[in-house]
């Protein structure tokens, strides 16, 4: 059940870095990652960030997290603004918020036992009394996420590739959050492996109660997971859903465009008709984003008006908005005119 009140709230974020050129350091240029996103997460509710690389999306899961420094903007938190924390409210607010990382490979440190990989989080907030208390909770996560507690003892290099997901997200639970940002946890998995991590991911969700903002680019697996969907293009966001509706009537020319590069086994030719052709060429680079409607490149309804103005967020329904001067009743007229 979701709580009236947002979990997260995000407003405005932007998070630009800047880049350094010459023998004396000057700033050349600006990498606007995030350029003013806004979104919110209900307590029991599983948001989805959809969008190709390079979108921004996983900046805005580390920017959530504190580990980027805002730009603009700002992140509430269980109703607590984080956006400038001190050292010691980001201690404890770590421990609320966690993330299981994209590569089950990379993220678990090759040197350390397992045990100590899980426990790492009891130690660092020291919410164990005692060795024995310390090893009892480690067997316990372990178990919980479906591998057994006399692996504990063994090395991430032990262990398959979904091993050590689940070995990540036993990591995560450690500490008891209230809030897992999930940036792509199955992208690097078999479709198999893929599969049963999700279904741990959804168990996890009902017993403990967690909140999760699931970040990927694979719109299958999203659809099976999230209840609302938020598709970001070029650091900014243009389509907000729930599950349902995107999928049934996507609106902005990107979100047709990624459904329709969806492999479908037996399609049905009048709901294919819906979604636009797969995209041609490269998302811009975010150090000089094009003027207007960052997708005018690559859309195939782009008109003038896309190229001189940013299109405002419409609400086409309740919970359902989109920036896109297709749906924005002002530029109908300079949409129709035949280009």
């Amino acid at each position: 059940m979701q709580s009236a009140e947002p979990l997260l709230q995000v407003t405005g974020l932007k998070v630009h870095f800047p880049i350094h050129a010459g023998l004396l350091g000057r700033q050349a240029g600006t990498v606007k990652a995030v350029d003013g996103v806004d979104f919110q997460v209900h307590a029991g509710e599983t948001l989805g960030l959809v969008g190709e690389s390079g979108c921004g999306k996983s900046t805005t899961g580390l920017a959530v997290l504190r580990m980027h420094a805002l730009t603009d903007g700002q992140v509430r938190f269980n109703g607590e603004d984080i956006s400038s924390p001190d050292r010691a409210s980001l201690k404890r607010l770590r421990r609320t918020m966690q993330m299981i990382y994209q590569d089950p490979f990379g993220s678990l440190n090759p040197r350390m036992r397992v045990l100590d990989i899980v426990g790492e989080p009891l130690r660092v907030h020291r919410l164990t009394r005692g060795r024995a208390a310390y090893r009892k909770r480690v067997m316990e996560l372990l178990e919980r996420v479906g591998l057994k507690a006399e692996m504990a003892e063994r090395y991430p290099h032990e262990f398959s590739g979904g091993q050590r997901q689940r070995i990540g997200i036993a990591r995560a639970l450690a500490a008891d959050p209230k809030l897992l940002i999930c940036d792509e946890p199955v992208s690097a998995l078999d479709v198999s492996i893929q599969a049963q991590v999700i279904n741990l991911l959804e168990d996890l969700q009902k017993e403990l109660g967690l909140t999760y903002l699931f970040i990927a680019h694979d719109l299958a697996v999203v659809r099976h997971l999230c209840q609302r969907i938020v598709v970001m293009y070029l650091g900014r966001i243009v389509e907000v859903a729930d599950r349902e509706s995107l999928y049934r009537n996507p609106s902005h020319p990107y979100t047709r465009a990624l459904l329709a590069a969806i492999p479908i086994a037996d399609p049905d030719p009048e709901v294919q008709a819906r979604f636009d052709p797969s995209l041609h060429g490269e998302v811009p680079s975010p150090i000089n984003p094009p003027p207007g409607c960052p997708f005018h490149p690559r859309c195939p309804h782009a008109a003038p008006v896309c190229q001189q103005q940013r299109p405002r967020t419409m609400e086409l329904a309740p919970g359902h908005t989109v920036a896109c001067h297709l749906h924005d009743p002002e530029q109908a007229e300079a949409m129709a005119r035949p280009q």
